[in-house]
């Protein structure tokens, strides 16, 4: 339950009274333009900012008290993948599994679901932003974590990187996690979510269940843009 999280930076309210419950097994799809607050909600969620006011419980766990406990549920892939360059496809992944207590486990088979198994040698400052993008997601999966946070995770992807995504949130669904997504590809969005929140400048313009959303109803919160 997101109850009237918001945060300010300066005198400017990056994010203002987003209120929201998300059960387990769903999926919140956040749309809005650039500046709406989407990337500033999803990074409160993962505990990475602390909420000017207001607050949230995330599986039982309060986002401030057990901000600790939460960041072992949560995995956060952010618009940008945050992948080490110097770094091979395998080690970035075995260093965030032992981050994650699991020093012995197999990185490959995360490598084989996101298409990197052949250039799990070779280091990422050779690879391009889609194969980054893939990376960070495989990073996330292995986790195995009961919240999902993705920052525009199809930004840079082809047709089989956005099946990955796809397939990585259905896996959310049936361990009974649950899935925030902001995008602008909403059309893509929409097909594997359950409801729909729409930011204006850091505040809910809306929020409605999948089957009720539409491009008339973004527009309003877009200024009229898609």
């Amino acid at each position: 339950m997101v109850s009237g999280l918001s945060r300010r930076f300066g005198a400017v309210w990056a994010v203002q009274d987003v209120t929201f419950m998300l059960p387990s097994r769903s999926v919140l799809l956040v749309v809005g333009p650039n500046g709406s607050g989407k990337t500033t909600l999803l990074r409160l969620l993962a505990t990475a900012l602390r909420p000017t006011s207001g607050g949230a419980a995330v599986f039982g766990l309060d986002l401030i008290r057990d901000a600790d406990a939460i960041r072992g549920l949560a995995a956060f892939v952010g618009a940008s993948p945050g992948v080490y360059d110097l770094l091979t496809a395998a080690e970035n992944l075995r260093f965030a599994a032992a981050m994650y207590g699991r020093p012995h486990e197999s990185v490959m088979p995360w490598l084989e679901r996101t298409g990197l198994a052949e250039v799990a040698p070779h280091p990422v400052r050779t690879f391009s932003q889609g194969m980054r993008r893939r990376l960070a997601l495989a990073r996330a999966w292995l986790t195995t974590s009961r919240l999902l946070l993705l920052d525009e995770p199809y930004g840079g992807m082809d047709r089989d990187g956005n099946q990955i995504v796809d397939v990585m949130v259905a896996e959310a669904r049936r361990r009974d996690g649950s899935v925030v997504l902001a995008t602008h590809e909403w059309e893509r969005g929409v097909k594997i979510a359950d409801t729909v929140l729409a930011l204006a400048a850091g505040r809910p313009a809306d929020i409605l269940p999948v089957d009720r959303f539409t491009a008339s109803g973004l527009a309003p919160v877009t200024g009229g843009r898609r």
